[in-house]
């Protein structure tokens, strides 16, 4: 057979009529149903905003691998605007403790800024991984790495930050109910998974107690953080759901 040529082939049957015009209704109840696929996600959407949210975060881009997502807790000036790596500098949301997890370079020095001024010390979070950036009144920042392990999207995540120096942390339910975490060191987390009820939380740095903190109420697969911090007449408890910035880079 000569180079490049075809083998001869018997020539397939012609479609009839009847076929074609099966053809055209299957394709014509294939786009109905679509239509109808579509109409209906549309409605949720416009009627649940979670539904949309939701849609939302499925499709959207992913962030490359060895990124790392970093928050930062600023002891040193509370209320200044916080710089991570190259986004524009901005202050904590009213009532948190921590910014939003943000999407940066991981395994890579990382720069900080509270109020125009760099954070001192080496930042170099964890590819990934989640990390927490303390940015201390002196001394260099600390980067603590959060536990990930034991997810359990049947309950809802707690995490604890103990971040008074010289003590160790210590959480329970007030008015004498269990204990959820003991004996953390300064600049220790440690995280657990509870039922999503409501509560009352009172916790201790050593001797000393902070004012109770009342959980919000939270679902199956919220994620929650609380923050024991240093204040003007002792430690003070502090808590603010975990949020992540989405990401907004060329698609994975």
């Amino acid at each position: 057979m000569p180079a490049f040529q075809r083998p001869t082939s018997v020539p397939a049957a012609r479609p009839t009529a009847a076929v074609f015009r099966l053809a055209r209704a299957g394709r014509g109840a294939r786009l109905a149903l679509t239509a109808v696929v579509v109409a209906g996600a549309v409605a949720a959407g416009a009627a649940s905003p979670a539904v949309a949210q939701e849609l939302t975060r499925l499709y959207a881009p992913k962030p490359p691998a060895g990124s790392a997502y970093v928050r930062v807790v600023a002891l040193a000036r509370p209320g200044a605007a916080i710089g991570i790596g190259t986004a524009a500098p901005a202050p904590v949301a009213q009532g948190d403790t921590a910014t939003i997890y943000r999407v940066v370079k991981g395994g890579a020095p990382l720069a900080v800024t509270v109020g125009g001024a760099s954070a001192p010390g080496a930042i170099v979070p964890a590819a990934d991984a989640f990390s927490t950036v303390v940015v201390p009144p002196s001394g260099p920042a600390v980067v603590i790495t959060d536990p990930t392990e034991g997810r359990n999207d049947l309950k809802a995540q707690l995490r604890f930050y103990n971040l008074v120096p010289g003590c160790a942390g210590a959480v329970a339910v007030a008015d004498g109910g269990p204990t959820v975490f003991d004996a953390v060191a300064t600049n220790d987390t440690r995280q657990r998974a509870i039922n999503p009820i409501e509560a009352k939380l009172s916790a201790r740095c050593g001797e000393a107690a902070a004012p109770p903190l009342t959980l919000p109420p939270l679902k199956a697969g919220d994620h929650y953080s609380l923050f024991l911090v240093p204040g003007a007449a002792g430690p003070v408890l502090t808590g603010q759901r975990d949020e992540t910035e989405p990401y907004r880079g060329p698609a994975n």
